[in-house]
């Protein structure tokens, strides 16, 4: 295949995720979704192996879509699929890892030949159970788990699914809502690719996917190059639940491959700050992706090179019954130790800890008296890390890209008033580069009666570390009336006119400031 021909085809795959990642953003009803952009697109080929995926994606969704769609296989295998069936589970040992987030899978087929799968993953507003939140005990607490189950058949939805989603959620017409948006999107990217094959004369798009898997492998390989074989150490340490959690990397690299072990990392805990293998893994190889080929759109033939190590029972790969619904609050740290094992080969294209996780903040509020009720996630990030070449940017989404909630959304979808939402200066760690300020948001509670808010924080006690001799960043705080929050990882009731102050840590900064 011309290398022409070859680029003509993948953006013509790419623009066919885009649109239907633009279908299921401009069709949902959450906020989760159509604001803050917590969803992914993506194309894979007859083997599970991912082609293409939409532009605005969750980098943990499309490393996890592959191995999910595997597991989906093992149950309905490809030879029983027909057009119109939809796979759909939130199991997070299966999808994403916890289980607000609806995975679901459409074969495509043409002249009744299956020539590859669309994949649509968000994250829904409500999964049932107890409220968004890390206190959980076990994943039996925190909502509704589907195992593998086919959403739709030659079609025509399965009225038990909906009507058992439907009847354990708060929100049903929500929920409902965005899962037929996934479904739409679905249905687009079907009927797109279709479209693409007939108009190119091609039968199936197995050439396509092995010339972008050679391509990105090749492209890889050159930068892997530049990492001298050998064996590298990396750590992260966060807050946990009641103590310090360590995370710890062994990353053995070779010319051909790389494999990162987990081994000696900290043991699972009781509580829903537990990490799963299919997450973790994600947010393991996409510091490398922005290492090594961050121009490369994903695909198989990059994450092949990569394999991950995580013993079970440890942090980043809990066993069931774990509690895991605030696995984010590890899985997004994962890169710090990444980044620190790789920076004494590769300072120029490291970058120190971020003033990770991403802040959650769920709100739910139920008036008995006039039968009303409400629910809304917010989304607040902290500052990123300093590279070699640049300060760290302030209030920015890494390693997942979700969008900070604008104020007014919030306050037009939520009984609630922001008094503040500001940089918080000084908050970046020294350094010959300044890691990225953190940001202050305050708002007062208007609804008639208890709004329970769920907290998913973390960098309170433990800051983002500073790289190359560069010097922490300041730790976040979670105030209700002015006072401390004993635990910045539970639930807090507040009752009208109350303010709660989220203040979110900075980035390390890089290097000895001169």
């Amino acid at each position: 295949m011309s290398p022409i021909d070859l680029e003509i085809y993948w953006n013509r795959l790419i623009a066919i995720a885009d649109e239907a990642g633009a279908t299921l953003k401009r069709t949902s009803f959450s906020t989760v979704v159509r604001e803050s952009n917590d969803f992914a697109c993506v194309l894979l080929d007859t083997e599970a192996r991912l082609v293409a995926q939409s532009s605005l994606s969750i980098p943990g969704f499309i490393g996890t879509a592959p191995l999910s769609l595997k597991a989906m296989l093992k149950v309905f295998p490809r030879e029983t699929l027909k057009q119109g069936d939809i796979l759909f589970t939130n199991d997070p040992w299966i999808g994403t890892g916890h289980l607000p987030d609806a995975t679901m899978a459409a074969p495509i087929f043409v002249h009744d030949k299956l020539v590859a799968f669309a994949i649509a993953v968000a994250h829904l507003s409500d999964i049932g159970g107890r409220q968004w939140s890390a206190d959980a005990g076990e994943v039996y607490e925190e909502g509704i788990r589907f195992p593998v189950v086919k959403l739709a058949e030659n079609g025509v939805f399965n009225p038990w699914v909906m009507q058992m989603l439907e009847a354990n959620v708060r929100q049903p017409q929500q929920v409902r809502g965005d899962i037929e948006a996934q479904v739409g999107a679905l249905r687009v990217a079907d009927r797109r690719l279709v479209e693409m094959l007939a108009e190119y004369g091609l039968d199936n798009m197995d050439e396509i996917a092995s010339e972008i898997f050679r391509a990105s492998e090749q492209a890889a390989l050159r930068e892997l190059k530049n990492i001298p074989e050998g064996v590298y150490y990396g750590a992260v340490e966060s807050d946990g639940w009641d103590e310090k959690i360590r995370v710890q990397a062994k990353i053995t690299v070779t010319h051909e491959s790389v494999v990162i072990d987990y081994s000696g990392s900290s043991p699972q805990v009781r509580f829903g700050v537990n990490e799963t293998f299919h997450h973790a893994y994600a947010y393991t190889i996409y510091p490398f992706k922005c290492l090594l080929s961050p121009a490369i759109p994903n695909n198989d033939g990059f994450t092949r090179l990569f394999t991950m190590i995580a013993p079970e029972g440890t942090i980043v790969n809990a066993k069931p019954p774990a509690a895991v619904g605030a696995r984010h609050l590890i899985g997004h740290q994962l890169q710090a130790a990444v980044f620190e094992a790789l920076a004494k080969v590769l300072p120029d294209r490291v970058q120190a800890d971020s003033g990770t996780p991403l802040w959650s903040v769920l709100m739910r509020g139920v008036n008995p008296e006039k039968g009303t009720s409400f629910s809304s996630i917010l989304f607040f990030n902290g500052g990123m890390g300093a590279m070699r070449d640049r300060d760290g940017p302030p209030a920015a989404g890494f390693p997942a890209n979700i969008s900070n909630t604008p104020i007014e959304v919030a306050e037009m979808l939520s009984p609630v008033l922001f008094h503040k939402k500001c940089l918080i200066d000084g908050s970046g760690g020294e350094g010959l580069h300044r890691g990225g300020m953190g940001q202050m948001v305050s708002f007062e509670s208007r609804w008639p009666g208890r709004l329970r808010v769920s907290l998913l924080t973390d960098r309170t006690r433990v800051p983002a570390k500073g790289i190359e001799g560069g010097a922490p960043g300041r730790v976040g705080h979670v105030k209700l009336n002015a006072e401390h929050v004993t635990h910045p990882k539970g639930v807090v009731d507040m009752i009208e006119g109350d303010t709660l102050e989220l203040a979110l840590p900075g980035g390390g900064g890089y290097g000895v400031k001169g």
